[in-house]
């Protein structure tokens, strides 16, 4: 077991070298652009922004390897095993649970914005089978989107996790993980990543508000890092979250009036209308979390 101080210094480093890239990058994106990179229309904009959000998303991974080499680590305990044997329920989980959040952001959407719309005329019957083949593409897409969310989950699961596991209770280590990923994304949600740039007291509320999602979602995919000894079911989940959200499952079957309406939401509000799914998985997921940990140090 490493000493406290050196873990404290490897947090420190790995933090610091995933943090710079996009603390850099977004405000010299935003100044040749002109205004707010991810809530501008330019087509140069757009471009920026997904190039950027691809290459930021690598940052952790490029974190972990440095922070590795700097001190001297090497790789062990790098969670990079499959560990696919007794664990196939974990891979399900992955993707199953992060789609049935999805399915209640939609219901939480529908009834705070379209509660005057019966639930059974919120989607068009019309082209049923285009919009599930639409979907099956969405999905299925998301495989290239499996690569730059490694990126983030070797960093975050597979190395600052364990790291502040080793100096703080787990507990701890859940909420200050999240928030550090959170603050992580700091830089480009002050560039309208997220939740545009139309809201009170932005971008401040957009970074506390990204600080309580990661923490959430950082229950889960801790959970299911730490029960495979893994990293792929985490990465999995996390694809599965940035391609295939409340936003795709309407914008792709919803009907014409309500995907119009839709469109026309704060983005900020419809976020905050999403709290109670995350606050489920996230709650759930911590109290299963303890649960296990607690069993196995008995």
């Amino acid at each position: 077991m490493e000493s406290k101080k050196l873990t404290i210094k490897r947090i420190i480093i790995f933090y610091v070298l995933a943090f710079l890239p996009l603390a850099v990058l977004t405000p010299l994106a935003t100044h040749y652009v002109g205004e707010y990179i991810y809530a501008s229309k330019k087509e140069n904009a757009m471009a920026i922004a997904y190039a950027l959000g691809v290459f930021g998303m690598f940052a952790p991974t490029v974190a972990n390897l440095l922070t590795r080499w700097i001190t001297k680590e090497g790789m062990k305990d790098s969670y990079l095993a499959l560990h696919m044997e007794g664990n196939g329920k974990y891979y399900l989980a992955a993707v199953g649970i992060k789609l049935l959040e999805v399915v209640l952001e939609v219901f939480l959407i529908w009834k705070v914005f379209f509660g005057d719309v019966p639930f059974s005329e919120m989607f068009s019957g019309e082209d049923l089978s285009q919009k599930t083949a639409a979907l099956l593409l969405q999905i299925a897409s998301s495989i290239i989107l499996f690569f730059p969310a490694f990126g983030e989950e070797w960093g975050w699961r597979g190395y600052l996790g364990p790291k502040l596991e080793q100096v703080m209770s787990r507990p701890a280590a859940i909420i200050v993980g999240g928030i550090l990923w959170g603050l992580w994304h700091a830089p480009v949600t002050m560039a309208g990543h997220n939740f545009g740039v139309d809201y009170p007291y932005f971008p401040w509320a957009g970074i506390g508000f990204m600080c309580l999602m990661c923490t959430c979602f950082n229950a889960f995919l801790t959970l299911l890092t730490e029960r495979t000894k893994s990293i792929y079911p985490a990465a999995f989940c996390h694809m599965i979250n940035n391609n295939c959200g409340a936003g795709v499952l309407l914008l792709l079957f919803a009907s014409e009036t309500v995907a119009e309406r839709f469109e026309g939401l704060s983005q900020m509000r419809v976020s905050a209308t999403m709290i109670p799914a995350f606050l489920l998985v996230g709650i759930v997921s911590f109290v299963l979390y303890m649960k296990k940990t607690k069993a196995a140090d008995s």
